[in-house]
């Protein structure tokens, strides 16, 4: 019975080529927009979760505590964290490595080149937290942070903006015209969360960038410190752990604020996905407005279909069809006509998907749920637009559908 419904169904829709295709393209416009924004939301999740892993995972960060004017939080107070801090933070349970930044810029000259970068003075433990890698060369070790010696670390950008094709290690630059050597280079990261190129950095040892770059009154102080804790699910012990000790240290009274603030580095991972995730619900749900015109546009030929075919369906009646068959005949019209274009708009959107992804330099990923989105999208808007017209269709009297013209 039902494969018999199909093949009348078939036959059916392929009496009017032209007819049947102008109504499936609504579907298939509407189904492809769905699923290039789904993947475009899911690229931005991905590319999110990637930045903040590209900074380092399981980090619990530690910044300046936030100032109080007039009894409102505004910018970040003076450093409170001291580079002995974040020493006693590497004695702790569950902690792999704790290390800080003190950063600036500067003016980066070598031979005729010259270039703007961003410095960072930190601790060899900064590679591990930060998840960097040396591409070639050594990193400075800790006894170059307590000398204060001259050596610096090369991201990508800096490398190719200055030497071009030559081979950096071993050459003196000079930043704000002072002479740093070259002992190493860091492997490629790309952007960063907001855009920023986290290639184009400078590293050297802290107590190298205090000493010829940039003088403070507060030499021992991080600008920001950094915690890699050894799990995820031990992130928050470790930061409770954390804020007791530097209480401690900086013998702050009970009831009185940190002069400090703790960040945990998956929060900020999942606040950032929450967004994406809202994005693709978002953009899902206006690219979904199409499908709505579509499933109007199937109800609208089915209608069509039923007045055109009056006597056809009383010929049927008469012949001992029962109202059940008949409008079963219309649902699986509509519900064909709908898997059809949601099966080449499936298609669509993922082939458009991926060029998108391809031109803008992304790896877009190709969801199950484009799949579900086709099937469920058939399913529903075939039945919800060929129901009206198949109860129509099943309620007409026989003997005024033979006398139909």
């Amino acid at each position: 019975m039902i494969g018999q419904i199909i093949r009348e169904a078939w036959i059916s829709i392929a009496s009017y080529k032209m007819r049947t295709f102008l109504t499936t393209l609504g579907i298939m416009i509407g189904v492809a927009a769905v699923v290039m924004m789904v993947a475009a939301g899911q690229t931005v999740q991905n590319t999110i979760t990637e930045s903040f892993e590209s900074m380092g995972g399981n980090l619990i960060i530690i910044v300046p505590g936030q100032s109080v004017s007039g009894g409102v939080r505004t910018a970040r107070g003076r450093p409170s964290v001291t580079f002995s801090d974040v020493d006693s933070f590497k004695g702790m349970k569950d902690v792999v490595a704790a290390s800080y930044i003190v950063s600036t810029t500067a003016q980066a000259v070598y031979g005729s080149n010259n270039w703007n970068v961003s410095v960072a003075g930190t601790t060899p433990d900064y590679l591990i937290v930060g998840n960097w890698e040396i591409d070639r060369g050594i990193p400075f070790t800790d006894r170059d942070l307590k000398s204060g010696n001259p050596y610096v670390l090369l991201g990508q950008t800096v490398i190719d903006e200055l030497f071009g094709l030559q081979d950096p290690i071993g050459k003196t630059i000079r930043l704000n015209n002072r002479p740093f050597t070259v002992i190493g280079t860091l492997q490629p990261k790309g952007d960063g969360l907001m855009g920023d190129d986290q290639d184009n950095i400078i590293m050297m040892p802290a107590t190298t960038l205090r000493q010829r770059l940039r003088g403070s009154r507060r030499p021992n102080y991080a600008d920001v410190a950094f915690v890699k804790v050894s799990e995820e699910n031990k992130m928050e012990t470790v930061a409770n752990r954390i804020e007791y000790q530097l209480r401690a240290r900086h013998r702050l009274k009970e009831g009185t604020d940190n002069d400090f603030t703790i960040r945990l580095m998956t929060e900020m991972v999942n606040q950032a996905r929450n967004v994406g995730m809202i994005l693709s619900i978002l953009l899902a749900s206006i690219a979904s407005i199409s499908l709505i015109v579509g499933s109007i546009g199937i109800m609208n030929m089915m209608l069509v279909s039923v007045t055109e075919r009056t006597r056809e369906i009383g010929i049927r009646k008469a012949l001992g069809a029962s109202n059940r068959w008949i409008m079963f005949q219309f649902l699986t019209e509509s519900v064909l006509i709908s898997f059809m274009g949601s099966f080449v708009g499936m298609i669509l959107g993922v082939v458009f998907s991926q060029i998108g992804g391809f031109i803008f330099d992304k790896t877009v990923p190709i969801s199950i749920w484009s799949v579900i989105i086709s099937v469920s999208v058939a399913v529903i808007v075939g039945v919800a637009s060929g129901l009206m017209p198949a109860i129509k269709a099943m309620k007409l009297d026989p003997i005024e559908a033979l006398r139909y013209q």
